[in-house]
């Protein structure tokens, strides 16, 4: 029976592995934009080229994998609409990306950037929180979502359209809280008035989407060739804006075929298995020597873990004890366990992690020929650390409420 068991437990990590590997080369991150392009204005000068805008970079990005919600000519109850699903997609995904563009018309009050919709009757400044989209309400919501990274672009810079505007200010001012992980890009430097072109799009989408359109470079590149770009055939009239909290590496499409993830680390992701991936992936596979003291005095483990939840693992093993410990006394056993843990990464390579389970011991005790057996379930609280992505110390406190068994050991593992 002992070996039937060992050799289903060693099929079971065998296939573990083999989708945990599959797991790891096709998982990419959940991709979500809003696009909204406003043109067609009542009771302001309309605009030529947003609705262009907003449908090419909504194709261009349904190309990049994106699952992209349009808006032309929104109201304002549609455009605040739209930016709350887009909060919600990007919290209930794990590993996502969201992006938000806007072309139309967008002005500035009180340092304070807002987004007018085609329908917005604004008689006076005083009016125009309460009936215009505010740019901060938006990143507000992103900041909310807590998602690995977040584009925000505002091709929204032209002139101020009303002609109540105490301040005379042109253009859009600096975004003063920012959310994390997030890159802003303005059309135009702070205050300034951006084209609305002459062609088919407007004079920085343009630029936008024949870089967005170049496979395999890495988000913050593609601004700043767009930034250059724009810069170079306004000759320097329009320079556009970038901010950036973001500190990590993405890329909106496909990485390229030779990119070393170890070379372009950011903090949001961590060494695993020699990939870089997110730090509350956890996949591994490992073997470990042990004791618990008594009985047994050594354990041998294996194990696998896998992650189905952010921050967390499950940890399926077997324990199977040799030697007793005690002169005269024979001794052996198996127990197969399951434990859920968080996990938390340190540093790049060291993580520590704590949690707790169960298990099912199987155990025979040879006291001189008189052999006894026991079999009981026990709760299981452990804790342990990783070092280097290969060394593992667990310690595993075992008990089925009559006995208190402890367990200490270090083995290797293989994390992915």
């Amino acid at each position: 029976m002992f070996r039937k068991l060992l050799k289903v437990f060693s099929v079971f990590l065998l296939i573990m592995l083999a989708t945990a590997n599959l797991f790891a080369q096709e998982q990419g991150p959940a991709k979500f934009a809003l696009v909204i392009g406003n043109a067609n204005y009542t009771g302001l000068s309309p605009l030529a080229n947003p609705v262009n805008d907003a449908n090419d970079v909504s194709a261009i990005l349904q190309h990049l994998g994106f699952t992209v919600d349009k808006i032309l000519n929104g109201n304002r109850v549609q455009m605040e609409d739209a930016v709350v699903r887009l909060k919600n997609r990007l919290s209930n995904a794990d590993n996502a990306y969201g992006f938000f563009f806007y072309a139309g018309h967008g002005v500035q009050s009180g340092g304070e950037n807002f987004l007018i919709p085609v329908n917005a009757n604004i008689p006076s400044e005083n009016f125009l929180r309460d009936r215009a989209v505010s740019v901060q309400s938006l990143l507000d919501e992103l900041n909310d979502a807590g998602n690995t990274l977040n584009v925000v672009v505002l091709d929204a810079c032209r002139d101020n359209p009303f002609g109540w505007s105490r301040s005379g200010t042109r253009g859009l001012s600096i975004v003063t809280r920012q959310p994390a992980e997030s890159i802003i890009v303005y059309a135009t430097s702070a205050g300034q008035q951006a084209s609305d072109g002459v062609g088919r799009n407007g004079l920085f989408t343009s630029q936008l989407i024949n870089n967005l359109a170049v496979p395999g470079i890495e988000v913050k590149e593609v601004f700043n060739r767009t930034g250059n770009d724009v810069a170079r055939v306004s000759g320097n009239n329009q320079i556009p804006a970038i901010y950036s909290q973001f500190f990590g590496t993405a890329f909106l499409g496909a990485p390229p075929a030779d990119w070393d993830p170890n070379k372009t680390l950011g903090p949001t992701t961590v060494i695993i298995g020699g990939r870089a991936r997110q730090p509350e992936k956890f996949w591994s596979v490992g073997a470990s020597a042990g004791t618990s003291f008594i009985y047994p005095w050594l354990v041998g483990t294996v194990q696998g873990t896998i992650a189905p939840f952010k921050n967390s693992f499950l940890e399926v093993g077997l324990d199977i004890g040799f030697i007793s410990g005690t002169p005269g006394v024979g001794y052996n056993s198996f127990c197969p366990f399951i434990h859920a843990a968080f996990y938390l990464p340190v540093t790049e390579k060291i993580g520590g992690y704590a949690g707790a389970g169960g298990s099912y011991t199987m155990a025979n005790y040879d006291f001189g020929g008189n052999v006894h057996s026991e079999n009981c379930f026990a709760l299981d609280v452990i804790a342990g650390l990783y070092f280097f992505d290969m060394i593992h110390i667990s310690y595993n406190l075992r008990t089925e409420f009559k006995n208190i068994s402890n367990k200490l050991s270090v083995g290797y593992v293989f994390r992915f």
